[in-house]
């Protein structure tokens, strides 16, 4: 299994960091910007646009598939959690969209540069089968920390804000049971800084997944192998694409 992102990637955002908080002036901070529990992000890109065996052929596919692209077809709904563990939303129903649902709402709330409440907010969603997805993503959120120049452990510096917004996703089966799924996010990350605005150089149309497996009445993040090698690089997101959106792509509402 691969790092959660590639050394090239994490050295582009440790740049735009420093950056950040130069113009915030403060003496640390940052964002992360991409953690794939299964590829580093620029493979998946390259995947992405390698994968012509989700591409429709003629005479394949509904005539309905030349008609909708992402962008003028129905979003995902997205569903609220039920419960909430260590301010990361929990509880979602046992299906399809349940799992959507998950990942993306994981997505958006996991810390970026707290490592303690990084630990506790995997701790809650990392499936018990899978421990190691609890350490590992802990290690990335220090390994950032330290490449910015803050202590391996700490919290997130005062004066910045992060949000993550993800705009499509694309959900795929990984077993014959629908209890183990993988999903495809595409999203925009921001910092804002205290009395300075929003971030000039935000992250845009990023790609990562999430495996999850439905375990105790919820759906768990997972990094087994016998899962995680089953994940494939999907067909580029855009949405204005007929492909894409005869993959799978779609919007998510409110993204």
């Amino acid at each position: 299994m691969a790092d959660f992102d590639s050394k090239a990637r994490r050295a582009r955002l440790r740049l735009i960091l420093m950056g950040t908080v130069a113009v915030a002036v403060l003496t640390t901070g940052g964002v992360l910007g991409v953690m794939t529990l299964n590829a580093d992000n620029d493979d998946l890109k390259q995947d992405a646009k390698a994968s012509p065996s989700t591409a429709p052929t003629s005479g394949s596919t509904p005539s309905a598939s030349k008609e909708f692209v992402p962008a003028n077809a129905p979003s995902i709904p997205r569903l609220k959690p039920a419960s909430d563990a260590a301010g990361i939303g929990t509880g979602f129903e046992h299906s399809s969209l349940g799992a959507t649902s998950a990942a993306i709402s994981y997505w958006e709330d996991l810390d970026l540069l707290d490592d303690v409440i990084a630990r506790k907010q995997w701790t809650a969603i990392a499936a018990k089968t899978s421990p190691g997805t609890i350490d590992q993503g802990v290690t990335e959120v220090r390994k950032v920390r330290e490449g910015i120049g803050l202590a391996p452990s700490g919290g997130t510096p005062d004066g910045i804000t992060f949000s993550t917004n993800v705009k499509a996703a694309l959900t795929r089966s990984l077993d014959t049971t629908g209890d183990v799924v993988n999903v495809w996010m595409v999203f925009d990350r921001y910092a804002t800084i205290r009395d300075k605005g929003a971030d000039e150089n935000p992250l845009k149309d990023e790609i990562t997944n999430l495996v999850l497996k439905w375990e105790g009445n919820d759906w768990k993040v997972t990094t087994e192998p016998q899962y995680t090698a089953k994940v494939k690089g999907p067909r580029a997101y855009d949405p204005a694409s007929k492909f894409a959106w005869a993959a799978g792509w779609r919007t998510v509402a409110g993204g």
